[in-house]
């Protein structure tokens, strides 16, 4: 999957990154976003060096492990790169090379990919359509990637067929729609990538299920203004699996608390009443057992980027955290998100960033998802500056895959 070129700076370095879910729904791995590098006149050379760049930065700089939580990372190279023109500075464990579409096929090519094989590296064929030219990569292949929005139905069921005769797994990207994700599991696909898995998947006509309707009450009495501390803790110490997971994430080394925090009393004391009323609300939405784990981790990351790229805007970090975590509640409650604001007491500026991303806080949460989507030519429209956007970004991914780590314990 290959991203848009842009005409910014070259030396403005954007990594974003995208989940692959296995058969269960856990994400196997992530698909790095980042900017292309092309000048405007589309000098290959420069491009090569630019994800170059950003490669170095990724891994050296930001940290493998705070990009890809210790899961694969999958990597779009280039020719240059395949062949080792330019130096390729990864090692092999969990790293997935993708072969472009674009790539031109020969025999130096292919003699470079067997050394990349023979080092350990996973290979991915992207976006493949198998033709006469390219079909002698099929051998060299571990996983072949295959987008749902270029082949007809017809056409990818005879080259799943084709495929599944092959010692090679299957992934398949650009799935939008709840169709496509069903029937892409009938014809046996191993992996799965696509915005329909941050979609929501809203059941009109009918209730909330009783936990899910539970979960939503208990939101709504957190938000409520009149919520107070003692209301706080009965609500905590009633759920057992609640109080657990928040006692661990507060003695966790996010907080580095000197003494053990041993009950919801002495949490509420520490931390107050507005971070308890957070932590409670994310550790209930993480407990909606019927969705991948990863959507809680894109919220996560959400609301702490909002939250950190809030003062350049001039907003409020905790109304910014908020429209961040809240964005995804459709697709956590498989409700309207229309239906759902107006079962909690939000602010007005809250409720229109988050049916309508109007205001400030609208146009925060714009720039965050587009962000995570890799949206880099709408990045450019804004005015905050491109170093702080990625490392509230990379912090945001930090701070999210720690926090999840305690919850899932």
């Amino acid at each position: 999957m290959s991203t848009p070129a842009d005409n910014a700076n070259s030396n403005e370095v954007y990594v974003g990154r995208q989940p692959i879910f296995d058969q269960s729904l856990n994400v196997y791995g992530y698909e790095l976003l980042f900017r292309s590098g092309h000048t405007t006149t589309a000098n290959v050379i420069d491009g090569n060096h630019a994800t170059s760049q950003v490669i170095i930065n990724t891994f050296l700089e930001i940290g493998l492990e705070h990009i890809s939580n210790h899961r694969y990372t999958f990597i779009n190279l280039t020719r240059d790169f395949l062949l080792g023109d330019i130096p390729l500075p990864l090692q092999s464990e969990k790293i997935v090379l993708e072969v472009l579409e674009d790539v031109e096929v020969d025999d130096k090519l292919i003699a470079a990919i067997k050394q990349l094989s023979a080092q350990g590296f996973t290979i991915a064929l992207d976006d493949f359509v198998l033709n006469e030219k390219n079909r002698a990569l099929l051998p060299l292949a571990d996983i072949i990637k295959i987008d749902l929005m270029v082949l007809d139905t017809e056409t990818l069921k005879r080259h799943v067929t084709i495929f599944k005769k092959l010692d090679v797994q299957l992934l398949a990207e650009k799935i939008e729609t709840e169709e496509e994700y069903e029937m892409c599991k009938e014809l046996g696909f191993d992996y799965y990538q696509g915005y329909y898995f941050c979609k929501p998947h809203v059941v009109s006509g009918k209730q909330l299920p009783a936990n899910r309707l539970a979960l939503l009450e208990m939101i709504a009495k957190l938000q409520s203004p009149d919520c107070d501390m003692h209301e706080l803790e009965q609500i905590i110490s009633r759920d057992v699996a609640i109080s657990y997971k928040l006692l661990r994430i507060i003695n966790s080394s996010y907080y580095s608390m000197q003494s053990t925090v041993d009950s919801i009393k002495k949490a509420l004391l520490i931390l107050g009443l507005k971070p308890l009323k957070s932590w409670v609300t994310v550790i209930g939405l993480s407990m909606v057992d019927d969705k991948p784990p990863e959507l809680i981790t894109i919220s996560l990351t959400r609301a702490k980027m909002c939250e950190r790229l809030a003062p350049a805007l001039g907003i409020n970090e905790d109304a910014a955290f908020t429209v961040g975590l809240f964005s995804m509640l459709d697709v956590l409650l498989d409700k309207s998100l229309a239906d759902l604001v107006t079962q909690l007491p939000l602010d007005d500026e809250v409720i229109k960033a988050l049916l309508a991303r109007e205001g400030k806080l609208g146009e925060l949460l714009n720039l965050v998802t587009q962000y995570e989507e890799g949206q880099w030519q709408e990045i450019d429209q804004y005015t905050i500056d491109k170093a702080l956007i990625r490392q509230g970004y990379l912090d945001a991914l930090e701070w999210s895959g720690s926090i999840i780590a305690e919850i899932a314990h």
